[in-house]
């Protein structure tokens, strides 16, 4: 098919051996790329009950469909079974790893486990495993160095030393700066001894209709790169976003127990505080890629030590806002080094807020912790725990595991705990959105802010969840189309759009309704297969005690994240419906696979049914 070279590689590390398979044109129909592709692959091949960190498992880096051929299109898909919560769980990166991999493979499957720490080295359309003794233990800036020396136009996916130890919250780290963030992913990679994936420039596939696909190429990159319309995203990314969130009601701030703050202390950490520090490093050329750059390079010096990242609103808030620690260089500092050891920022922010608040409360202490807490603000030892649950060591052996298990072994806090089905939560409090909660209590990883946002902006308490449930169902399909065909969500095609240009790459007809109708059914096949394992949806489907209490202060001030329980209900019920799931167990129903076009999944979701049944009865 055009646009995809047809091929898969798979690495089984337990025999040593690369094998290389044929991908058909109707499994690119069913699930196109990048995370549909990702989620198949796994479904299929990563039974229930399947350990995320025994061989058993399986990783896939999967670009999408489109990925290096259109603006804004440098995505992989990270998919695999996550250590953080058992379920099927992707998180996209960006950089160059993703077109050069499309360069050769459509998908890279890695399976079993290394006796002894390996690296994977990918050119000329193969894969060779290659020694990673002498990598393993070091951080991603100096591996990355170091692999550059020697391969000078590679890009590459590593783990730090967090995904080394298994930390159940380590990342995948692509070219320094990027990362494939949630689920603990760096952790599989870990658990099987891989080290790094280095990728080569390879070839890009043919489109079908190459003079169209070139003008339209241009006319794209032109409207974004130029129009008054993205002017703040292209000056500022996503730096501004905590004033934002601030005045909406929906930071993170202070682990989610002031989600508003006054915009002077929320600039403290956006915009043209953090332009103050931006760089253009020389060997980088602008305009290269991305029309939009929601990142830039800043330079900070930060107890004596100056060093070089991008940073984005998400981490900024988590390791910043969310902590309590309102100073730039200092988070910028605890950026660089989440990345360095190869810890997902969110999570480990989140997870430090978390135990922040246990401080200010007085329920933990100094004798439990190791050294001294001062609570909200203590850059010293927020420092220090990044360190310490990367090396799992101290304190750090129970906070690297993120903040679900971190609460149940030390047996409290677990009401201001803020996580989903064990996945915390990204920087934005839902109780300053209508509806918003119920993207994260249905999303397929936990909680994400990448599933769906309702629409319109409104407060909970102005009108019933469940009138914009219909909205939030259309950004959810939008989410799982962008992550399929491998384009930035904040590259702002629209749905026409990127189905005409998917339908130029392929030469096949493809609409927005078809691309839906994927969308819908690569969601169901997950669900199938977390209720085949644990979910029981009626109890996991739900939102942190934190998100019920009422805002004290700001424009959301009294709202929780629904009028009452019954909202949250009657939301949730109808969210199911929609979506062709069973209204009551939210499991989808098997003739909703048969309509969709997917009848090989029916007797998975009558079994599915049948569990979720036993499991209520018991």
């Amino acid at each position: 098919m055009y646009g995809y070279h047809n091929r898969i590689a798979r690495v089984n590390l337990s025999k040593g051996k690369v094998t290389y398979e044929k991908l058909d044109d109707e499994t690119i129909r069913k699930f196109i790329g990048g995370k549909g592709l990702g989620y198949y692959i796994i479904y299929r091949e990563v039974p229930p009950g399947t350990d995320p960190l025994s061989p058993a498992n399986k990783l896939v880096f999967a670009p999408g469909g489109m990925t290096g051929l259109v603006p804004g299109s440098s995505k992989v898909i990270a998919v695999s079974k996550s250590p953080e919560t058992g379920l099927i769980s992707d998180s996209s990166g960006g950089d160059a790893f993703g077109p050069k991999l499309k360069g050769h493979f459509d998908a890279l499957i890695i399976e079993g486990k290394a006796e002894e720490p390996v690296y994977l080295y990918i050119h000329d359309g193969e894969v060779e495993i290659r020694d990673a003794e002498g990598l393993w233990g070091r951080g991603t800036y100096e591996v990355a160095k170091e692999i550059w020396k020697e391969h000078p136009k590679a890009s590459m996916a590593m783990i730090g030393p967090a995904g080394e130890k298994t930390a159940r919250i380590a990342n995948i780290i692509y070219d320094t700066e990027r990362a494939s963030g949630r689920g603990g992913l760096g952790a599989v990679l870990g658990s099987k001894k891989v080290k790094a994936v280095i990728v080569e420039p390879g070839q890009k596939p043919n489109v079908a209709h190459p003079e169209e696909f070139q003008r339209l190429w241009k006319e794209f990159y032109s409207e974004f790169a130029t129009n008054p319309k993205y002017g703040h995203t292209r000056n500022y990314g996503t730096t501004d976003a905590l004033r934002s969130s601030a005045s909406l009601g929906m930071s993170p701030a202070y682990n989610f127990s002031r989600p508003y703050i006054s915009d002077e202390l929320a600039s403290k950490l956006a915009g043209d505080e953090v332009k103050k520090y931006e760089i253009e490093p020389e060997w980088f050329v602008h305009g290269k890629s991305c029309p939009i750059k929601c990142a830039r390079y800043v330079e900070v010096e930060y107890k004596g030590r100056k060093i070089r990242v991008k940073p984005e609103y998400e981490s900024i808030a988590m390791l910043g806002a969310a902590t309590g620690v309102f100073n730039f260089p200092a988070v910028a500092y605890f950026n660089w080094l989440a990345n360095n050891l190869g810890l997902d920022s969110i999570a480990a922010g989140a997870t430090i807020a978390w135990l922040f608040e246990m401080v200010e409360r007085g329920l933990i202490g100094e004798d439990e912790i190791g050294f001294p807490v001062k609570g909200w603000g203590d850059e010293e030892a927020e420092e220090k725990l990044l360190k310490l649950m990367a090396e799992r060591k101290g304190i750090g052996a129970i906070l690297a595991d993120g903040v679900k298990r971190a609460c149940e072994r030390l047996g409290r806090g677990c009401e201001f705990a803020v996580h989903v089905k064990g996945m915390e939560s990204p920087a934005w409090d839902p109780r300053g959105r209508r509806t918003y909660a119920l993207s994260y209590a249905t999303a397929d990883v936990g909680a994400s802010h990448l599933r769906g946002w309702p629409r319109p902006h409104q407060l909970p308490n102005q009108g019933p969840a469940k009138e914009l449930v219909p909205s939030l169902i259309e950004g959810r399909d939008e989410s799982y189309i962008t992550d399929m065909l491998g384009v930035c969500k904040f590259v702002p095609y629209k749905m026409e759009d990127l189905a005409r240009l998917y339908s130029i790459v392929t030469g096949e007809e493809w609409t927005v309704e078809r691309l839906r109708k994927v969308a819908q059914a690569v969601e169901s096949i997950a669900r199938i297969h977390d209720a085949l394992d644990w979910i029981t949806p009626p109890y996991d489907d739900t939102i942190p005690p934190r998100w019920w209490e009422p805002e004290p202060e700001g424009p959301a001030e009294g709202n929780a994240a629904f009028i009452d329980y019954n909202d949250f209900l009657e939301a949730r019920r109808e969210f199911y419906r929609l979506r062709g799931w069973h209204e009551e167990l939210g499991v989808p129903l098997p003739e909703t696979m048969e309509e969709l076009g997917y009848p090989e999944f029916k007797s998975d979701a009558e079994r599915a049914l049948e569990t979720v049944k036993k499991r209520m009865e018991s």
